[in-house]
């Protein structure tokens, strides 16, 4: 297994392509590079694609998968991907392309999930980092993010009903492993109804499954990731992936867009992210957020409150759940106050997480794991799991590190005893037994 490129790597990578086109068509170069390796290795493209040795080659490769589903169609904008307004030298080609052959952006074992075509668009984009707050969610914080709001979802929804949705998907960490949860899902303490064929299985995860994101290329990488899965699955190219199945990931300002259809209010299930945490710097559009959400940002606002007050409206009234990473500053700044005394208690909260003790990669700010249900407060009581000490040390794989595995083990043990409980009272409930 080749080493992980470290992010001074990644930026010699751009700065090598950047002495031919700016900052932003580098990282463009250097990334659909990587983007057409992954789809030829994975088969994801025609046998009669020729990958040549040239700018040219990975332009016609892109054409032929933006060609390939309409969910792919923005790979062949130059507002999008700046490689088709602007080129690069066939030496810097060559060494980009090098660079891929040493670290391959693909994926190990028999899914083709895309994590690390993912998090290298991190690593390349300074811009899309600053100005837009792109931070992936690693899977194992995803997957405890998704047990605690969609599996209640797909439970009570059922798999063919149930819609999730991340309005801050960047290149679809969460999508990915929410799209395999609903593909996957087996009742909980009963049989299934019956057998699902394969491809209605992953049919109906993809309808189940949306993002938005305000990153177009981060939004056409998320849909390029949930059809080369579901290509991979099926055992088919990209472009025998059927027309007609839902790719549901948009392009919008999640906390601005009025039009956009997949941001419509008391939508979904289950509502899951890692919002942004930045505080924004464009005076103009700080105001319109303000506006929009006087319930919640004042002061100098965090991004995470107005994203968690659009994450409550986006829930079903009284069934959706509410599943969020955040930054936990608000508890101890006055921008919070607001949030904390009036916003907050208005809400069902079931578990407060503090997960600032946990080795992140990636993330530099303290943060915690709250859920909630989109009804008024149904109990007095809350299930926090508080954090005593951080890690002693950086963990080699950060899912195995002692206080991640700590929180992982309370709420697993919490969640069985749930379950138990509520599966006694519904015996009782049943048969009259005291």
């Amino acid at each position: 297994m080749s080493p992980v490129p470290s992010a001074r790597d990644y930026e010699r990578l751009v700065q090598d392509l950047g002495r031919d086109v700016v900052p932003r068509a580098a990282v463009s170069w250097a990334h659909t590079i990587a983007l057409v390796q992954h789809a030829r290795q994975h088969g994801l493209l025609g046998d009669d694609i020729a990958f040549a040795s040239s700018p040219d080659g990975t332009r016609k490769a892109l054409g032929v998968l933006a060609d390939a589903h309409p969910a792919l169609e923005s790979l062949a904008d130059p507002q999008v991907v700046p490689v088709w307004a602007s080129t690069v030298s066939s030496a810097a080609w060559e060494r980009t392309a090098d660079f891929w052959a040493r670290h391959p952006a693909s994926d190990d074992g028999p899914r083709v999930d895309g994590y690390v075509l993912g998090d290298a668009y991190q690593a390349l984009s300074a811009e899309a980092r600053k100005s837009r707050a792109l931070c992936q969610t690693p899977p194992w914080i995803a997957e405890l993010l998704l047990e605690l709001a969609l599996t209640p979802g797909v439970e009570e929804a059922g798999p063919d009903q149930v819609r999730m949705i991340d309005p801050s998907c960047g290149t679809g960490h969460i999508l990915m492993s929410a799209f395999h949860s609903v593909r996957t899902h087996r009742p909980y303490g009963r049989a299934p109804a019956g057998h699902v064929p394969k491809v209605r299985s992953v049919e109906r995860a993809l309808e189940a499954v949306c993002g938005v994101d305000l990153d177009p290329y981060a939004a056409v990488l998320a849909r390029y990731r949930l059809l080369a899965a579901t290509a991979s699955i099926l055992g088919r190219r990209i472009d025998q992936v059927p027309a007609s199945w839902p790719v549901q990931v948009a392009c919008a300002d999640s906390l601005l867009d009025t039009t956009e259809p997949l941001l419509r209010r008391g939508s979904y299930h289950a509502v899951v992210g890692n919002p942004p945490y930045i505080t924004m710097s464009d005076a103009s559009v700080r105001d319109r957020i303000r506006a929009a959400y006087p319930q919640v940002a004042t002061g100098k606002f965090s991004l995470a409150l107005p994203f968690c007050q659009l994450m409550f409206e986006l829930a079903v009234p009284e069934t959706g759940r509410i599943a969020q990473l955040t930054t936990n500053a608000w508890m101890k700044r006055e921008y919070g106050r607001r949030f904390v005394e009036e916003y907050l208690p208005e809400w069902d909260a079931q578990w407060i997480i503090d997960t600032s003790g946990c080795y992140i990669p990636g993330h530099g700010t303290p943060t915690v794991i709250m859920l909630h249900q989109a009804r008024r407060p149904h109990s007095d009581t809350v299930t926090v799991i508080r954090g005593n000490q951080g890690e002693p040390h950086v963990p080699d794989d950060p899912s195995q590190g002692l206080v991640w595995r700590a929180i992982e083990e309370e709420v697993h043990f919490r969640l069985a005893l749930d379950r138990f409980r509520r599966g006694a009272e519904a015996h009782r409930r049943e048969h009259g037994t005291p």
